[in-house]
C-alpha cells in the first residue's frame, strides 16, 4: 500500500482516531456488564420489600378457617328431616316472622 501526500503524523493520527473508537466501544460494553454486576449485589435495604399487617394476618387465618368449614350442618339437616318426618316440627311463626323482619331492620 502506497500512502502519497501525507504526513506520516497525519496517517498515524487517523489510525489512532480509529483505534481510540474502537476501545471506547469496549470499554462501554464492559461498563454495562459492571453495572449488571452492581446491580446484582445490591444490598436489602435497596431492594423492594412488601409488609403485611397483623390485620391482613387475622383476616387470612380467618378466611382460612371458615374455608375448613362444612357448607352444610348435615347434623343439623339431619335433626331436623327426623322431626319433620315424625311430624313433631312445629316452628313458632311468630318467631319466623320477627326473625325475618329484624333481618330487615323493620320494627315489629
Amino acid at each position: 500500500m502506497k500512502i502519497e501526500g501525507n504526513v506520516p503524523s497525519q496517517v498515524v493520527d487517523s489510525y489512532r482516531k480509529v483505534d481510540s473508537r474502537k476501545q471506547a466501544e469496549v470499554n462501554k460494553a464492559s461498563d454495562v456488564g459492571r453495572d449488571q454486576d452492581a446491580k446484582a449485589r445490591m444490598p436489602e435495604e435497596m431492594s423492594d420489600n412488601v409488609s403485611i399487617s397483623d390485620e391482613a394476618k387475622l383476616r387470612a387465618l380467618a378466611q382460612k378457617t371458615l374455608e375448613k368449614l362444612p357448607d352444610v350442618r348435615q347434623e343439623k339437616v339431619d335433626r331436623l328431616s327426623k322431626l319433620i318426618q315424625s311430624g313433631r316440627y312445629n316452628p313458632d311463626a311468630e318467631k319466623i316472622a320477627e326473625k325475618i323482619l329484624s333481618g330487615l331492620s323493620i320494627k315489629v
